[in-house]
């Protein structure tokens, strides 16, 4: 069985399909731009919250963010093994015999990374499972059946259904397969940057300033945003529109 195959048709991204359409839709709300990079950001004032913004995506691009891996189940992590060991052995047969010694202890601290710290090898240590449980809907994944795993999550547990590898927040199929691995929990980018940040519900940026408005709703503005966008009257304040 293919993974495609797993997919609603209605869903596959398939060129020139509603699918597709759908995927690129899905792109743009789930990793806006302006929650990437400051240049495309209208809001950011000072140089503080340029700052706060670059600290803030270098440190999820390098603690959360991920790509879901495919693979059949037991299979998690074996092509960033194989291209491991595909590594390693290219750069032990450039090497000399005066960098033994170096190579041993490299190749002793790479079998130590490849255990987690819950005490499990991520699917490396040749172990066979009989039998799987979807981390999002806890029903069975066949071992004929693809199933989706996270690297932020570990590869000896966790694994998902294609249909059920979704936003913990808004439910939506992850596009592309990029998450957000938060609290045990898979986030699609913008319910991840908004549970750091708040959001702007006038220009929908992410708020780097230590002040802004916050309305009766609980909704959060920019100062400057939170008026009406015809006549600009603040919105504490009865106008005409």
């Amino acid at each position: 069985m293919q993974y495609m195959e797993l997919i609603p048709e209605s869903l596959r991204p398939v060129s020139g399909t509603v699918g597709a359409l759908d995927r690129h839709r899905q792109l743009l709300g789930q990793l806006p731009a302006y929650d990437q990079d400051p240049m495309k950001c209208q809001s950011l004032a000072t140089e503080e919250e340029i700052s706060a913004m670059l600290l803030f995506v270098q440190s999820y691009k390098q603690e959360v963010l991920g790509v879901g891996e495919v693979a059949l189940p037991g299979e998690g992590g074996a092509l960033r093994e194989a291209s491991n060991q595909r590594m390693a052995k290219e750069a032990k047969d450039r090497s000399n015999s005066d960098k033994k010694d170096a190579l041993k202890h490299q190749d002793h601290g790479s079998t130590n990374n490849n255990i987690s710290d819950d005490g499990s090898t991520n699917g490396t240590d040749g172990s066979k499972k009989t039998g799987y449980q979807c981390t999002g809907c806890h029903g069975d994944v066949t071992m004929e059946s693809p199933a989706v795993y996270a690297d932020r999550a570990g590869y000896h547990d966790a694994l998902w259904h294609p249909t059920c590898f979704v936003c913990a927040e808004c439910g939506q199929g992850l596009a592309d397969l990029v998450y957000f691995w938060s609290n045990q929990k898979l986030l699609c980018g913008r319910h991840y940057c908004e549970s750091v940040w708040p959001r702007c519900s006038g220009c929908d940026e992410l708020i780097f300033s230590q002040t802004f408005h916050t309305g009766k709703d609980g909704r959060t503005w920019h100062h400057q945003h939170y008026c009406c966008w015809k006549c600009g009257q603040h919105l504490d304040t009865p106008c005409q529109h």
